[in-house]
């Protein structure tokens, strides 16, 4: 059986695994494998429409906000009285 090492696990990670591993009644190795081979197996999550959209969209229109400017010169609306 092969060996695998990861180096540079953060000390809130490990507790969560060790946790984990406790709540499961599992070594911490057991853990982690059984970890690996549920990421491995799993399905991959079907994307939203707005995602798809998204994500067709080039960089430069993209915006965190979702918020669309107007060109400055843009005339004032009319105002009714």
């Amino acid at each position: 059986m092969a060996n695998l090492l990861v180096r540079g696990i953060d000390p809130t990670l490990k507790r969560q695994l060790a946790e984990r591993a406790r709540t499961h009644r599992r070594s911490l190795s057991d853990e982690a494998k059984a970890l690996i081979r549920r990421g491995m197996t799993a399905q991959p999550r079907e994307v939203g429409l707005g995602t798809q959209l998204f994500s067709m969209l080039p960089d430069e229109w993209r915006g965190d906000d979702l918020v669309f400017k107007a060109p400055r010169d843009t005339p004032e609306p009319a105002e009714f009285a």
